[in-house]
């Protein structure tokens, strides 16, 4: 089921799902990845434009956990262009809680990660089962209060973006051994 997240959740419900009690990765997802994936609808426009747009866009947020337990991280969209062809871009990140606007936390059987743009946030919240061997996911967008957008760079095109609206699907998740970056 879809439901417009960037309305329906504020920027500080998005934020308080990251926790403030972050712990260490646990042990049992030590030198292995998690994939968490989702599509969005997105109303948005080129900043300054007045012109808005209708897009389709599939999310993935991917994490290793090193045999140290270091998180290193990749988020990427991809979409279809109007001339054919899949379009994709990707932003990396090492580390976890403060590594730059992206932090990942964990506390309990959970895995959050905030991240936030100007004008409001995205929350990627993963349940893990008892053995760490599943997983399930969440992801909500939320504006702040009193904002009318939310502003980003675009990852595929680099274009600086007003996002007015998004609808996000059901997001999956699962957990693989080894680093889904292949090194």
């Amino acid at each position: 089921m879809r439901r417009n997240n960037l309305m329906a959740l504020g920027f500080a419900g998005a934020i308080a799902l990251c926790g403030s009690t972050a712990q260490a990765a646990p042990s049992q997802l030590y030198g292995k990845s998690v994939v968490v994936s989702w599509t969005e609808e997105r109303e948005q426009r080129v900043n300054g434009e007045q012109t808005t747009r209708n897009v389709g866009r599939s999310g993935s947020f991917s994490v290793y956990l090193s045999s140290s337990g270091k998180p290193f991280s990749r988020m990427s969209y991809a979409f279809s262009g109007n001339r054919g062809g899949l379009k994709h871009g990707k932003k990396d990140a090492v580390g976890g809680e403060g590594s730059g606007n992206r932090k990942v936390a964990f506390s309990g059987n959970t895995m959050s990660v905030g991240m936030g743009m100007s004008g409001g946030a995205r929350n990627i919240l993963a349940t893990f089962d008892g053995g760490f061997s599943s997983c399930s996911a969440q992801v909500l967008t939320g504006k702040e209060g009193g904002s009318s957008s939310i502003r980003a760079k675009s990852m595929v095109n680099g274009n600086d973006i007003e996002i007015l609206s998004v609808k996000t699907g059901a997001a999956s998740c699962r957990i693989q051994d080894g680093n889904v970056f292949g090194e």
